[in-house]
């Protein structure tokens, strides 16, 4: 089992690309991978027995990296990580050194909204021996909101390593858009409703850009009055109130967009708008818990 964020909860992920087909496309594979439906899909013009050879490196690729990351395997890296001791450090592979520092990366952005020890501390990255130095008993990282992006990523480069360069992979609603798309102005992305999955409520072309979302399912207080999702809040352990119905982040790779996704839906929509204006090359569409819609401004003239 992979968790698909930050949290042990159920996840609503609202992306979807457009217009949808039924029927499997030339040049695409689906799979199951990290608990969820992932496609990847090659449009350039390459022959047919090539084009399958390229899918299944990229599959092969990402389904490998999913055993690295499984919180729930016992073989994992990750869990040889989780059953460090304090003053304990591990040297960690490549790919496990990226996901973490940018865990860390967001983390520091956010203040804390993105935390993948869920505000218990304890861990530190030695750069000079790309290590993990663990500072104290019981710390249990958990990469579900951040290494989903970076498998995609992964099987990106698989790719543009063969020379693909009109691609698209959808891991659940994690993906990233390369190159120009079926109409060649771009991949065009999809935001479905908040209260009717059925409905395409906003849209908007990406290209060459990670694209991710984060939504929540709400439960009730004994009240019945306030709404609270499934999200945890790291800095307090307890579920966030909701304030945000789903949140759209593009940025320059799918594992930042996935970290971000999840940092401005515990941020809520103010702040979440406020910090992505702060980044380079980013952008987002939060929708609130009234439907109201947040866009940066390097998004508004772009979304339809």
């Amino acid at each position: 089992m992979f968790k698909t964020k930050i949290v042990p909860a159920a996840i609503i992920l609202m992306l979807t690309l457009l217009p949808a087909c039924s029927k499997m496309p030339v040049g695409a594979k689906n799979t199951i991978l990290m608990d969820t439906f992932v496609s990847v899909e090659i449009k350039d013009s390459l022959d047919k027995n090539l084009k399958n050879q390229i899918l299944n490196q990229a599959i092969s690729r990402m389904r490998s990296l999913t055993k690295r990351f499984n919180y729930f395997g016992d073989e994992s890296e990750l869990a040889r990580i989780n059953s460090l001791k304090a003053g304990e450090e591990l040297l960690l592979s490549e790919e496990m050194f990226a996901v973490l520092k940018t865990s860390e990366d967001i983390f520091t952005k956010s203040g804390g909204a993105f935390d993948v020890a869920m505000g218990n501390g304890g861990w530190k990255l030695d750069e000079k021996k790309h290590a993990i130095v663990i500072e104290k008993n019981g710390v249990k990282i958990n990469l579900g909101g951040v290494a989903k992006g970076f498998i995609v990523d992964e099987g990106i480069k698989v790719l543009k390593d063969a020379l693909v360069r009109n691609a698209i992979i959808n891991a659940g609603g994690d993906m990233y858009c390369m190159g120009a798309g079926s109409d060649k102005r771009g991949w065009r992305v999809g935001i479905r409703d908040p209260k009717n999955k059925q409905k395409i409520i906003a849209s908007f072309n990406a290209r060459d850009k990670g694209v991710a979302t984060s939504g929540g399912y709400e439960r009730f207080t004994k009240s019945e009055n306030e709404k609270y999702s499934h999200i945890i809040d790291p800095k307090t352990g307890e579920p966030i109130k909701v304030t945000t119905r789903s949140v759209t982040v593009l940025a320059d790779d799918c594992a930042t967009a996935d970290a971000l996704a999840t940092a401005l839906y515990v941020l809520g929509p103010e702040k979440g708008l406020a910090l992505i204006e702060t980044l380079e090359n980013t952008e987002c569409v939060i929708i609130d818990a009234n439907s109201k819609f947040y866009v940066s401004s390097g998004l508004k003239n772009l979304i339809r």
